[in-house]
């Protein structure tokens, strides 16, 4: 981990900084900006964009692969490891193809990852044979980890039941001492994904003929500029939502248009007419939609009319026959004599209380009499017999009052909803109404007559029918309103809503769409400043591995944006002319482009893993770029634990000729998917070696072992020429093309030790004579024995075959030193 000093700025404080410099950016946009980021105003990440906590292993510096333990998985049976030296240095696991060595490979990628890009796309037959055919049941993984700091080793285990799938795996970690416990998948993937150290076979071609906006996001995420692809699709999926809503406006307003025309009726012309602009009045189509009282022909109006109600025939008659029986009453009551006594009676009430309120006085009337106590007994006395004759008549008198007190109760005044003419439809006058109802509330003013009672009835019935008839008209238009106008006015309101939605967001769209584009033209300067080292480094790779290739690489762009085509655009040129990169490489120029790419981002500063696992790079490749390969990996081996199998021995033996520092593992396949690795020195080496055990493997026939020890030291023979000729050729200019060419052509042993001592102009019959002139007899007879002995039997034992074959290799190799080398060692 770089020193706290040296920790490059957090991103959302880069984007805020170029924020406040640019004087055209507003407040709002902004705020918009930084939202979309995972930041507030003040610049502090939301607890919605926080990211996951870091894998402990993962923050330390200098993560190192130290052992691959598998057992029942793919090619291998038994429990076979892999031992590599746990620090930066190149390692080469060599094995031919199905010894094993890819299931190393493939089981430390699933392990770690949990998936393997090489089955990424195939059928389901390359997962469902994933357990070891001889001994799957207890399948294991175990991969063993180290690093600097506190916590510097770590297994990470991946362990199968029987009868378990795949996915159905108990994967586990552990820091020693403590106990093992669940794999923090969700740590270590954003790492993992970002700094993939893994590349397989498959995934060379996929870097660069996959879908293009792969590779784009990979070296976007990769330039710690992921956030702002995440922040470019927030502001564009708001942007498209809050355009989506204004498209969708726009195209429900001119249907509606459509079907309000299609319709005969006012309302609905108006509101068409209201719809035409295109920034309608929504509050004037509001108004119009929810009917309010300024329109009182509407539909609400209507149904006011429909809802008015007169008192029923029935209470009318109630009150009309009570009104007549009271008058009548009265009338008969209403004699001459009656009326005298009434009269009579209430001037007696009247003197009756001037004598209680003032006492004995003088008669106010005649002013003779004397109004006392006697006159005040004899006047209670006659008011008490005057009352008497005159009940009936009194009776009669309230209870016709009461009786045109309800009766004047009873009509209402004339209601507002019968005042919309002249706005009403043709179908409702309400005239007629108006006029009748007139009349029946004018009966609420009128004194008591003979004909008041008929009056009532009368009145009421024609108000009744006249309102009956109003009502049948009205419930008939609201009924033509309810087939041309309700279905419509739901859209409308529907419409109406969306519609104040869309000019209340009307500024947060004109404030998105300003945020995106600055962010875009942000996003663009900041990859482009940090692709730089990226691509210098893919080009100093490119140039290693081109090794006579005619196609330069120039610069590595990144082109687009997140919602648009995004694509990594390759400048090549081929022979000094622009061309197209994908169009003019051969198989092996675009694996050696793959890993151009590849290597950057595995092996960038900030990484945590300091090791890349490779699977067969050396495929399609000419010899050439192999040796630029051994050297691209030897470069890279210097601060990177670099893991490369293969089962191609030409890149092995370019970093034994080109003497560059590395370790060779060899992976051995026996019988029931025993797999074996040990430590592999040159192919001549292992060739004497393996005669030398078959010598001391006593189970072995005599005629068997003799034959097989001949093979050994012929094949070593072969090898040790191969090299003098490679190295000798190469040293002389020849192409390496051409080498392999002269090479392949050199079937016999004979035809490639005349080719390494002879070169390309030699003969194979001129062979011995040179090797005599060059060294002495003793070289003949050695190649000579070397070369029969598997054949016929010769004059020496096999351990003195041995012995033979090891000088003469030996001086293969000192006549390959170039002659200053030589001298040296003298």
């Amino acid at each position: 981990m770089r020193p706290d000093s040296e920790v490059a700025p957090r991103l959302i404080d880069v984007v805020t900084r170029r924020l406040a410099e640019d004087s055209s950016v507003t407040p709002s946009v902004s705020r918009a900006v930084l939202r979309a980021l995972g930041g507030s105003e003040s610049d502090s990440p939301t607890t919605e964009f926080e990211q996951a906590p870091a894998a402990r292993l993962t923050t330390e510096t200098g993560v190192f692969l130290q052992t691959v333990r598998v057992r029942g998985f793919r090619g291998i049976g038994p429990e076979a490891q892999l031992r590599l030296p746990p620090g930066p240095g190149l390692t080469l696991v060599v094995g031919r193809n199905g010894s094993g060595k890819s299931s190393f490979a493939e089981a430390a990628e699933l392990v770690l990852t949990g998936g393997n890009r090489r089955w990424d796309g195939r059928s389901s037959a390359w997962r469902e044979g994933w357990r070891n055919l001889h001994d799957g049941d207890t399948a294991r993984i175990e991969l063993e980890l180290l690093a600097a700091g506190a916590d510097s080793r770590l297994t990470i285990a991946k362990e199968w039941e029987a009868d378990a799938d795949l996915a159905d795996a108990n994967w586990t970690e552990q820091y020693p001492p403590e106990a093992p416990s669940e794999f923090d998948v969700q740590a270590w993937a954003p790492t993992l994904e970002l700094y993939r150290p893994f590349l397989s076979y498959s995934e060379l071609g996929a870097l660069v003929d996959g879908k293009p906006s792969d590779l784009f996001d990979a070296l976007h995420q990769l330039l710690g500029l992921d956030e702002l692809t995440a922040a470019q699709e927030r502001i564009r999926t708001r942007r498209l939502d809050l355009e989506r809503a204004v498209r969708d406006s726009r195209q429900e307003r001119l249907e509606l248009i459509d079907a309000l025309s299609a319709v005969a009726d006012d309302r609905a012309i108006r509101v068409a007419a209201l719809l035409r602009p295109a920034q309608p009045d929504l509050v004037a189509v509001g108004r119009e939609v929810l009917d309010t009282a300024d329109d009182p022909a509407g539909p609400s109006g209507l149904r006011a009319i429909a809802r008015l109600s007169v008192p029923s025939v029935a209470e009318v008659e109630v009150v009309a026959a009570r009104l007549a029986d009271a008058g009548a009453a009265r009338r008969r009551g209403a004699t001459a004599d009656a009326e005298a006594d009434l009269r009579v009676l209430e001037l007696l009430r009247r003197a009756r209380d001037h004598h209680a309120a003032g006492g004995p006085c003088p008669c106010p009337v005649c002013g003779r009499g004397e109004l006392d106590e006697t006159w005040a007994r004899e006047t209670d006395a006659a008011i008490i017999a005057l009352a008497a004759r005159v009940d009936a008549l009194t009776t009669a008198r309230s209870e016709l009052a009461d009786a045109l007190r309800v009766a004047t109760a009873l009509p209402d005044p004339v209601p507002q909803e019968l005042d919309c003419e002249p706005g009403c439809p043709p179908a409702v006058d309400t005239e007629t109404v108006r006029a009748a109802w007139w009349e029946w509330a004018e009966l609420r003013m009128v004194e008591y007559s003979d004909d008041l009672p008929s009056r009532f009835r009368h009145t009421h019935a024609r108000l009744a029918d006249a309102l009956a008839l109003l009502q049948q008209g009205t419930r008939k238009e609201l009924d033509r309103l309810d087939e041309v106008w309700a279905p419509l006015a739901p859209r409308i309101n529907e419409w109406l809503s969306g519609a104040r939605e869309v000019a209340a967001r009307a500024p947060e769209l004109r404030t998105v769409r300003r945020a995106e584009d600055w962010l875009k033209s942000a996003t663009a300067g900041l990859r482009g400043e940090r692709m730089a080292p990226l691509e210098t480094t893919a080009r100093w790779v490119w140039q290693s591995l081109r090794q006579q290739s005619n196609v330069e690489l120039g610069a590595i762009r990144l082109q687009g944006n997140a919602g648009t085509a995004r694509r990594v655009l390759l400048d090549v040129t081929v022979d000094d002319v622009d061309g197209a990169a994908l169009g003019v490489m051969s198989q092996g120029e675009l694996h050696a482009l793959g890993l151009s790419l590849f290597l950057p981002r595995a092996t960038v500063e900030e990484s945590p893993f300091r090791f890349v696992m490779i699977d067969d790079p050396v495929q399609a490749m000419d010899p050439a770029k192999v040796d630029g390969l051994a050297m691209v990996l030897a470069a890279v081996a210097w601060t990177r634990q670099v893991v490369v199998f293969t089962h191609d021995e030409r890149l092995a033996e370019a970093v034994r000729r080109m003497e560059l520092d590395a370790t060779v593992l060899e992976v051995q396949r026996r019988d029931r998917s025993v797999v074996e690795v040990r430590v592999s020195s040159d192919p001549v080496r292992r060739y004497l070696d393996d005669a030398r055990a078959l010598v001391r493997t006593p189970q072995l026939p005599h005629a068997i072992a003799d034959e097989l020890v001949a093979t050994c030291c012929r094949s070593a023979v072969e090898a040790a020429a191969l090299a003098r000729a490679r190295s000798t050729l190469l040293a002389d200019g020849m192409n390496h093309r051409e080498v392999q060419r002269r090479i392949d052509a050199a079937k016999s042993t004979r035809a490639k030790v005349a080719l390494a001592v002879m070169g390309v102009g030699g003969k194979v019959d001129d062979l011995n004579k040179k090797l005599v002139a060059m060294e002495g007899k003793w070289v003949v007879e050695a190649l000579r024995d070397a070369t029969a002995g598997a054949h016929v039997p010769i004059g020496c034992s096999m351990r003195e075959l041995i012995a033979e074959t090891e000088e003469f290799v030996a001086w293969l190799a000192r006549e390959a030193t170039p002659p200053s080398a030589r001298s040296a060692a003298r």
